[in-house]
């Protein structure tokens, strides 16, 4: 065993060791926090109450190598190798973007919509697999297909699917050039790369430089490749009065209302999140 700390001195130890990279004091607060919780058990309360730990070595130097890790600014969701969406605990890595408040917000209004059960659904670039399987756990009797392009992406979301209890029919196939299976499905929905190479100068460094570039960028000059193959492919695929959802880079609401119009599509709105941007595009299908 290790020797005793307290668990006040272990909290401000961590804390100040993650502030030079973590500059935000509130971030580096929960930061901190996150770290004592999953390598120690150590919560809020027992902080508070200052009690006395013995952790193992093996813990002290596992705490050191992740300090290290978000000191070379590693997103912390890699560094322990979880994120969580609406309540449950996805596996992460390099191979997956980081799943999103913003996507949450999503993934939950399509609950709210539809109610009905038995829905048919396809989640395009599912990554993670948060939104397929989120949606196949909360709609009732929902069948759930998931598409992806990259193998090391598709194997983990299928390792959350199995932790997670939930029944998906993988795809792996590359949208922009591969057709779909010759099926139909209620509700489509995606958030495929939409981030233009000029904007990364604009994100920091912890996305750009650690999360997978394919997953995010998209070239200036064709920015809505992904949507306009998706939206052209949609009625296809969907049923009659079939909805699809496509989550947006802020600045491509009207373009991307515009190409879900000239589709077909009825009852087409651009959607906010909780901090006002346009967040997710939508529209139904006509008969």
């Amino acid at each position: 065993m290790g020797n005793a700390i307290r668990s006040r001195l272990l909290y401000q130890q961590t804390y100040q060791a993650l502030l030079p990279a973590i500059q935000d004091e509130r971030e580096c607060q929960a930061i901190t926090q996150q770290l004592l919780e999953h390598y120690y058990e150590l919560g809020a309360v027992q902080i508070v109450l200052d009690e006395s730990i013995t952790p193992p070595p093996t813990q002290e130097k596992l705490l050191a190598v992740a300090i290290n890790r978000l000191r070379k600014q590693e997103p912390i969701q890699y560094v322990l190798g979880e994120a969580f969406f609406l309540g449950r605990c996805f596996q992460v890595s390099p191979a997956v973007l980081i799943p999103r408040p913003e996507t949450e917000e999503l993934v939950r209004y399509i609950i709210a919509k539809n109610p009905q059960a038995g829905a048919r659904v396809l989640d395009i670039g599912t990554g993670s697999g948060c939104i397929a399987i989120t949606l196949e756990k909360e709609l009732y009797k929902a069948t759930v297909h998931a598409l992806e392009v990259a193998p090391e992406a598709l194997c983990m979301a299928q390792v959350n699917a199995q932790q997670l209890d939930a029944v998906i029919h993988w795809i792996q196939a590359d949208i922009l050039n591969e057709s779909l299976p010759n099926q139909r499905w209620d509700i489509i929905v995606g958030n495929p790369p939409y981030v233009r190479i000029s904007e990364k100068t604009q994100m920091h460094r912890r996305v750009w430089a650690h999360e997978p570039a394919r997953a995010l960028f998209v070239p200036d000059e064709n920015s809505l490749l992904f949507y306009k193959k998706i939206i052209a492919l949609a009625p296809q695929h969907l049923t009659p009065a079939g909805k699809l959802y496509l989550e947006i880079n802020e600045a491509m609401g009207a373009a991307v209302a515009r190409l879900f119009i000239d589709a077909g599509f009825d009852e087409v709105s651009v959607e906010q999140d909780l901090h006002g941007k346009n967040r997710w595009v939508e529209g139904t299908l006509s008969f």
